[in-house]
């Protein structure tokens, strides 16, 4: 990928509100460049990360393209027949993808990626917030709110860059990192990779490209207090991480004390409320081994608790290609609510009601307590109040890549006005 320079240009971005995107925003902007976007009129998280950088997202319209824009950059979620591109083509300005934009900046610094199925926005986070505290001053690009910075971009002064390498249609291909953390590598994204072994060949390819060192989980966890994360899962990733920061001469004390003082990313077991007696949070898993880690650092975290799990399934081609995964995957759960699932504006096939309802079935047999809620939008005042119940040490978690954050907002304003534990 060719470097490209920003500074002064147009710049217009289909599917602004993309986390990446809104990302990828405030490092153009800190470039020079100058930002219009566009995307679906949908509340997103990221919402709050435009807004602070003064950004008003337009609804997607062919007028929003105009002869003045130096540059298009798109979410992959749109191909060229989108309404705007097709603009674009027609005016002759020059469109490129969110991830070959990242690349032009990424590829001129000291870049490392952290790449894996799961973690690796957790992980990214970790590694900036542990490189500035420990002076290296990056630039980090996350996918996800970062607590401790209120945005998923950070901008650094120095040559470091640190983002997180999306494998969806192999879009991690367009880096050459210096360095490379990998999380994971368990078999996601069936709409792009046919079957494990072109997904895992992926991962080799990036590795290929690498510059200097690759590092890759596993060993002995670390001895290490894990601060605000919870769950092996992290303690592992904790430990992927200082494979590389001992490479770069951070001593352990300095990264444990980083780690005492990171806050963690929004939608990663983030808690809304909490009470004595009820807690309501939201958690981003949308795979089978997501789910059952995220539940099973719950359990451990919170023993006595009971475990509400309102899921929301991410695209139709994920259920079908993990549907007996996701039946066994929620064990650690007391009640599980499943929602209709969340197309996503890259998949063409845009309902299914058949697979929601089959999964919905098979769930119930497996799971005495689970049963179908139906479509996020659709919920009312009267079954947000039965979601809250009056057990004692309750908790209400969102789970899935969607918007099912919303009915964690929503139960948290109901949970102000009528707690659990003053019923």
């Amino acid at each position: 990928m060719e470097t490209l320079n920003f500074k002064g240009q147009k710049i217009h971005m289909i599917g602004i509100k993309g986390v990446g995107m809104t990302a990828l925003v405030e490092i153009l902007l800190n470039s020079g460049a100058e930002i219009t976007g566009s995307d679906i009129k949908e509340e997103f998280h990221t919402d709050r990360v435009l807004k602070r950088l003064k950004i008003k997202p337009l609804d997607f319209n062919a007028k929003n393209i105009f002869s003045k824009i130096d540059l298009v950059v798109y979410s992959s979620a749109y191909g060229n027949n989108h309404i705007e591109r097709q603009a674009a083509e027609k005016l002759g300005i020059r469109q490129i993808s969110y991830a070959e934009a990242l690349a032009g900046i990424f590829n001129q610094k000291q870049g490392i990626m952290i790449a894996g199925t799961h973690g690796k926005t957790t992980a990214t986070a970790l590694l900036g917030h542990i490189m500035i505290e420990s002076g290296f001053d990056p630039t980090v690009l996350a996918g996800g709110t970062v607590i401790n910075w209120q945005s998923n971009a950070r901008i650094g002064k120095s040559d470091w860059m640190v983002i997180e390498g999306d494998e969806y249609q192999k879009k991690f291909l367009n880096f050459k990192p210096s360095y490379l953390l990998i999380t994971n590598v368990d078999y996601d994204h069936p709409d792009t990779f046919p079957d494990k072994a072109s997904y895992q060949a992926a991962f080799e390819a990036l590795k290929a490209k690498t510059r200097l060192k690759y590092f890759e989980s596993g060993g002995n966890l670390p001895k290490i207090d894990p601060g605000n994360l919870i769950g092996r899962h992290n303690l592992e990733n904790i430990g992927l991480i200082m494979k590389l920061t001992r490479e770069l001469g951070i001593a352990d004390g300095d990264v444990q004390k980083a780690v005492k003082s990171f806050l963690g990313v929004r939608r990663r077991c983030e808690i809304y409320y909490q009470s004595e007696k009820l807690a309501v949070m939201d958690d981003y898993a949308h795979h089978p081994a997501e789910i059952k880690a995220t539940l099973q650092a719950l359990k451990e975290r919170y023993p006595e608790w009971r475990i509400k799990v309102i899921f929301q399934p991410h695209t139709f081609s994920r259920t079908k290609a993990f549907f007996d995964d996701f039946i066994d995957s929620f064990g650690k759960a007391d009640e599980v609510m499943l929602a209709s699932t969340y197309s996503s504006a890259r998949e063409s096939e845009k309902t299914d009601e058949d697979i929601d309802k089959l999964l919905a079935e098979k769930l119930a047999k497996a799971h005495p307590s689970a049963r179908f809620v139906g479509a996020i939008g659709a919920f009312d005042e009267e079954q947000f109040k039965k979601i809250l119940g009056s057990e004692a040490k309750t908790i209400l978690l969102t789970m899935g890549a969607g918007d099912v954050w919303q009915i964690a907002r929503k139960l948290t304003e109901l949970a102000t006005r009528w707690p659990s534990d003053k019923k």
